[in-house]
């Protein structure tokens, strides 16, 4: 599989064993890197989704080899030796390649999906704000226990949800919440300025002004930092954007959306096809959002992956919007934990 056109699973490597490098070399769903000094391996590993590490082949510099271990459990990589790993390599690589949206067995560690458009007047940044609160309002529980768990800093952060815009001009996000927050010139470019957490989601609208001027690569890794501990990431905004190259390789799922008008069901479909040119048909998705009445066949030539009513007062971020776009990417088990939830099971 070409790691631009389908989804590769993303592996490093910190070993020597020769057995591992020819098992990867066979597999075409797996781009690896290969990494035996601390230091490379702590800036390559919030990147990655599986680390193979033989502790005797690593070379201590210039970090300790305890905190590699610590950062890697921080970013929730799966971790194994080659040991481990040559004797039961599917059971690695399978349950990574399982997570494809629609056919999921289980909540991914980390996932990225971004709500695009050609058009405005999609609805695009409310739906992006419903799902977002919906997916913190699930992890997180009733409000008895979001006030637990906000003093318990780390743990709250890593379960996180974070809502990142792109857009040009002034910031939806920040007009739609009616919160003044922190804007991503800054929040890229101080370590000591954190996103503003919104009803449990962590907010990084844009600035475009500003950004403009940032370097792919800085805002890359600043994405790559904070993408890492975050359970699921959202990127809502006008597509292509001109620093669409610092976040477009770490999207897992494009979702084209559209409103029942024509101008935007057909910029849809020109931007499905552009999309799909580049990351392949299995990560692209479209969506209908708006839609006075679904029982009605759409006459359009998309064949929607989601369809999303249209909601009364969708201000209020009740959650319905987004139940039914997580309900359709997280299935199954985005019933079963759902269902779960309500049960008291993750109390």
């Amino acid at each position: 599989m070409d790691p631009v056109a389908g989804k590769a699973i993303r592996v490093l490597v910190s070993c020597k064993s020769d057995a591992v490098y020819q098992l990867l070399d066979t597999r075409d769903d797996v781009r690896y890197d290969i990494a035996l000094h601390t230091g490379p391996i702590r800036a390559k590993v919030a990147d990655v989704q599986l680390i193979i590490i033989d502790d005797e082949d690593v070379v201590e510099y210039p970090d300790p080899l305890r905190d590699i271990h610590e950062a890697i459990f921080e970013a929730r990589v799966l971790e194994c030796r080659s040991d481990e790993f040559l004797a039961k390599p599917d059971d690695y690589l399978g349950g990574l390649a399982m997570n494809k949206p629609g056919a999921m067995l289980s909540l991914p560690t980390n996932y990225c999906l971004a709500l695009v458009s050609y058009s405005g007047g999609t609805g695009r940044s409310t739906l992006g704000l419903d799902t977002a609160f919906r997916f913190a309002e699930a992890v997180n529980g009733d409000e008895k226990q979001r006030r637990r768990r906000e003093r318990e800093a780390e743990k709250k952060r890593a379960l996180a949800p974070m809502l990142v815009e792109m857009t040009f001009g002034v910031s939806s996000l920040i007009s739609l919440t009616g919160v003044e927050m922190p804007a991503l010139m800054h929040l890229s470019t101080n370590a000591d300025v954190a996103m503003q957490r919104y009803r449990g989601v962590d907010c990084a609208p844009m600035d475009y002004d500003n950004v403009r001027v940032l370097s792919d690569e800085l805002l890359g890794r600043y994405f790559g930092r904070e993408m890492a501990k975050h359970s699921l990431t959202i990127v809502e905004g006008t597509w292509p954007h001109s620093q669409s190259k610092a976040i477009a390789d770490k999207v897992d799922l494009w979702v084209v959306t559209a409103s029942p008008r024509d101008d935007t069901i057909s910029n849809a479909q020109r931007l499905y096809d552009d999309l799909a040119t580049v990351y392949g048909k299995d990560r692209v998705w479209t969506l209908q959002n708006k839609v006075p009445d679904l029982d009605e066949r759409s006459q359009a030539p998309l064949n929607w992956d989601v369809r999303v009513p249209l909601v009364p007062r969708p201000e209020e971020y009740k959650g319905d919007m987004g139940q039914v776009l997580l309900s359709r990417v997280f299935a199954p088990i985005w019933k079963e934990f759902t269902a779960e939830k309500k049960s008291g099971l993750f109390s």
